[in-house]
């Protein structure tokens, strides 16, 4: 526990000044790009450790398309955060001729490469990379993407905080066991109330700090939401490693192992987020 703190307050520590200049700012100034390459950075860090969990690191063929695209696609969701249809519609077109690519890698490598690997492999990271790069759109949704863009964050720790706590409580009914032995349905249920009860407190904050007033149904709702998704990305997860047989995808994080291991239930709602204040704005602001 000591080592798992002591890493978090480093990382928080790290990480915290490209949070700090996260806002959007003219195409000229670096600093419009400083956030977008942290999350280019963690977004590329994962799919070597998913590809390194799956024993594809050393197919070139395989990884370098997806370190690639790992790398570009956050920092394009901001370079091209005016042209959000042209972005969406790139990365639908780069996704399909990724698979016809990697179709042709399954045809030409055939019975050197397992095919369920690679299928598991595009499904996934094409998961995570969109994900991450989701992260930069909420971000970028004006004045409400001050506030947006850390819930993935904050609803998720807070959802695995007090399943955790909540399973050690009153946890009796296993969840599923066979992916993951310890977890809970009485701490699934805690992670989900506390989760909905904390996107009330984080609305309430958030108006009387900022004068920006939410949706609280909306809010609570959608804490609600991101909660059950939260929770089935990371038993998602967690049933990869089990079928490979890791511990961990990486161990960048002592204590807490790789960047997809701590992430893994935050990168599962940021999508469903974007989504939802797409069409029911969580903080409505003219």
């Amino acid at each position: 526990m000591k080592v798992r703190i002591i890493t978090a307050i480093v990382s928080i520590a790290g990480i915290f000044p490209f949070f700090w200049f996260s806002d959007p700012v003219e195409p000229t100034n670096p600093l419009n790009y400083l956030f977008p390459l942290l999350i280019s950075l963690i977004a590329f860090v994962s799919t070597w450790e998913l590809l390194h969990c799956v024993e594809l690191d050393k197919n070139y063929f395989v990884s370098i398309p997806l370190y690639l695209a790992a790398l570009a696609f956050p920092m394009l969701a901001r370079v091209m955060r005016e042209m959000r249809a042209d972005y969406i519609r790139a990365a639908v077109l780069v996704a399909l001729l990724l698979a016809i690519y990697l179709f042709a890698v399954i045809v030409f490598q055939f019975g050197k490469v397992d095919m369920g690997k690679i299928a598991l492999v595009f499904m996934t990271d094409f998961y995570v990379i969109g994900a991450f790069s989701a992260i930069i759109l909420l971000r970028d949704e004006g004045i409400a993407g001050r506030f947006l863009f850390i819930m993935p964050f904050v609803f998720s720790w807070v959802t695995d905080s007090f399943a955790y706590f909540c399973g050690r409580l009153f946890g009796k009914h296993k969840l599923i066991p066979s992916v993951s032995p310890k977890k809970t349905v009485e701490g699934a249920v805690g992670g989900a109330v506390f989760c909905a009860l904390t996107a009330f407190l984080y609305g309430f904050i958030v108006q009387k700090a900022f004068g920006v007033a939410p949706n609280y149904l909306v809010l609570i709702i959608g804490g609600l939401i991101i909660s059950v998704l939260s929770q089935i990305g990371d038993l998602v997860m967690s049933a990869i490693k089990r079928q490979y047989g890791v511990k961990d995808f990486g161990y960048m994080l002592p204590g807490h192992g790789g960047l997809l291991d701590r992430f893994d239930s935050s990168i599962a709602v940021t999508v469903i987020l974007v989504l939802i204040n797409t069409y029911f704005p969580i903080f409505p602001v003219a």
